[in-house]
């Protein structure tokens, strides 16, 4: 299901998931958690870094998937402190419960950040790394967000920028395009991945969700994986070529030894690295 949005000069648009795909996709994510986690946590860091965590204070973590954010975020609060994470997924939520290393003061939800009925004023910070990119509306979902912080509660996530910026994604694509039909590589582009690649569009919808000081800034990370393998794994089976193979996996025969010959040159002591482009976005509600 697609959704299109108009706000001022730029259009954008977003795919949601499918409802019932819920149990593949989260044991996807469990067969990479390691390498996966290793990816993405470096991006995460940035934004927490730019949000200032302090002891004692409760944090939303939205879309905290399997539950590697919501233990980061527990680190940073500390035993005084809470964080309440909260999914779509009822899988990942499962998972996330199950983890025998769960902090007492982690707790999940599985509910629709848009409209899910959090207490007004609970939290004094709010956080997403890549999980506030596929909103049904975004407006009214940062509204509902905003009202779940306290007055002065910050806000900040981490949201992919461009797919022509993102090595990360446009290569393994580029790399197996000769084995993909154009139509996939083409609604992969347009996919909610990069619904907030836009900062202007960005910056308005949080202005009409209520929140105000917003920064918006670039960050570039060289990321790796682990080794060969697992980045391939990785690149495979997440992100723009690995949407395409989840749901098309007949295609894989031919476009996995594709990107293994495109990684092979970068190939390095951790792995092959590559080029990460983000947005790091903080926010705060009015005092």
């Amino acid at each position: 299901m697609r959704y299109q949005w108009i706000f001022g000069r730029k259009p954008f648009a977003v795919t949601l998931p499918q409802a019932y795909s819920d149990e593949s996709r989260v044991r996807v994510w469990l067969e990479i958690r390691e390498p996966l986690e290793r990816q993405l946590e470096p991006l995460g860091e940035a934004v927490m870094a730019a949000m200032q965590l302090s002891t004692g204070e409760r944090v939303l973590d939205i879309g905290c998937g399997i539950g590697g954010t919501p233990l980061a975020l527990a680190h940073a609060v500390g035993s005084s402190g809470q964080v309440v994470g909260v999914d779509l997924l009822q899988a990942a939520v499962d998972v996330a419960r199950r983890d025998p290393g769960l902090p007492t003061n982690v707790t999940f939800l599985c509910g629709d950040v848009q409209s899910y009925p959090f207490h007004t004023g609970s939290f004094d910070a709010a956080f997403s790394r890549f999980g506030a990119m596929f909103f049904a509306d975004p407006v009214t979902a940062f509204g509902n967000i905003r009202r779940a912080l306290r007055p002065g509660g910050r806000l900040g996530f981490v949201c992919w920028r461009g797919l022509n910026e993102n090595e990360l994604d446009e290569l393994p694509l580029r790399a197996a395009s000769s084995w993909l039909p154009a139509p996939l590589v083409a609604d992969i582009v347009s996919s909610g991945c990069f619904s907030l690649s836009d900062h202007e569009s960005v910056r308005e919808i949080l202005a009409h969700a209520g929140f105000a000081d917003v920064k918006i800034v670039p960050h570039d990370k060289q990321v790796v994986c682990g080794d060969f393998q697992a980045t391939v794994d990785v690149c495979s089976r997440v992100g723009a070529l690995g949407k395409i193979l989840r749901d098309h996996p007949e295609l894989r025969s031919k476009a996995v030894p594709a990107l293994e010959q495109a990684l092979r040159s970068l190939d390095g002591p951790n792995g092959p690295a590559l080029r990460a482009a983000t947005w790091v976005i903080t926010a705060r509600t009015a005092s």
